[in-house]
């Protein structure tokens, strides 16, 4: 394969940063780029969440389940 088709930079695998080829064994990540880059690929599932959870408070099993919170929030302790 010629050098011509071979990647200047490639992103880092855990925080997404465009790194060049000879920088990659250097790079140290930024926690909070790393969470960032984390949310992004998880994106789908937490805009899916809220409807998740929606469908299953909706089900019966989701309402036993407010229903036994409610009344274990309202029995005294100990």
């Amino acid at each position: 394969m010629s050098s011509a088709f071979a990647p200047h930079h490639m992103p880092c695998a855990e925080c997404g940063a465009s790194l060049a080829m000879d920088e990659r064994a250097d790079h140290v990540c930024d926690p909070e780029r790393r969470l960032e880059y984390r949310l992004l690929q998880l994106r789908d599932e937490v805009d899916g969440f809220e409807d998740g959870l929606c469908g299953y408070l909706d089900s019966p099993q989701g309402r036993f389940a407010q229903w036994l919170a409610e009344r274990d929030r309202h029995r005294p302790k100990g």
